[in-house]
């Protein structure tokens, strides 16, 4: 991991990645990189160059786009003041954001590319009251650009981690980073220098996702066995205890952050009208 901040230039080829710099040069098969990935949630504190950034920025933008739009703009919190003010509205995250190398707000930008379509002088959908695949395509390109860069993260040796604060406290995160209407902002993706080596998580049997020619509905039985294979493997790494300092199991902890309450009606009123005005129309 220490010479990660030399590796200024990845060439790709043939599907291998090479990696350049103090004298390293590894292969690297892309495609086993992307079976192996896990979130990283514990780094070691450190701070990443302006120009590393922006390799992991210059192979996001590389995502599929629609019609070319980039629906999304990347706010990296370079202030030490304005990341302490980030932490604050991340509970139970301060260490992890205090120590990533770098930290990106990505956000769903209709702001943008309804000003460049205006320029076209023509009524565009962006300027009218209801623009659904507008609006579901802005967040699915942040979602791309997102992927893009954590693989970029990857290739250069970082770890990586999202936060979703920032779609739950939509309004805060607005003011804190001063995003006009249109702007949503969606996820935090924390990368650093990794801390930690934890195992692969489950995923879901992919015959339960990957169907031909139709939809399968998935049976209770099914369900259930990944749910035990779910609970087992994360009581194993002693996940909850780890990441969330909760005394339980990961089906209570998931019960527990998927329960809806007055409060949980309370904060997604508040994004509710927050996307409204935001993403849906503005």
């Amino acid at each position: 991991m220490g010479g990660i901040l030399f590796f200024a230039e990845f060439i790709l080829r043939g599907g291998a990645v090479i990696f350049v710099g103090a004298g390293l040069l590894r292969r690297r098969s892309l495609l086993k990189l992307l079976r192996e990935r896990r979130s990283i949630r514990v780094f070691k504190r450190a701070r990443m160059p302006d120009d590393v950034a922006r390799l992991i920025v210059e192979a996001g933008v590389r995502a599929p786009s629609y019609l070319h739009l980039q629906e999304y703009s990347i706010i990296i919190v370079a202030d030490e003041n304005l990341r302490g003010e980030v932490a604050k509205l991340c509970e139970g995250q301060n260490e992890l954001i205090m120590n990533a190398a770098a930290i990106f707000l990505i956000c769903a930008d209709l702001n943008r590319p309804a000003r460049m379509l205006s320029l076209l002088g023509h009524l565009n959908i962006l300027r009218s009251n209801k623009h659904p695949v507008e609006s579901i395509l802005a967040v699915f390109d942040a979602g791309l650009v997102t992927a893009f860069m954590i693989m970029a993260a990857e290739i250069m040796g970082y770890g990586s981690a999202i936060l979703y604060h920032p779609i739950v406290y939509p309004s805060e995160f607005a003011r804190l980073f001063q995003l006009p209407p249109g702007v949503t902002p969606l996820i935090l993706l924390c990368v650093g220098e990794r801390g930690e080596a934890p195992p692969l998580r489950p995923r879901l049997p992919l015959d339960l996702v990957f169907f031909r020619n139709f939809y399968r509905e998935a049976g209770n039985e099914d369900l259930k066995k990944h749910l035990k294979e779910l609970d087992e493997a994360m009581r194993r790494e002693d996940y909850v205890r780890k990441y969330a300092g909760l005394d339980m199991d990961y089906l209570e902890y998931l019960k527990l952050m998927t329960t809806f309450n007055d409060e949980t009606k309370k904060t997604y009123d508040a994004v509710e009208r927050f996307l409204k005005e935001n993403l849906m129309r503005f």
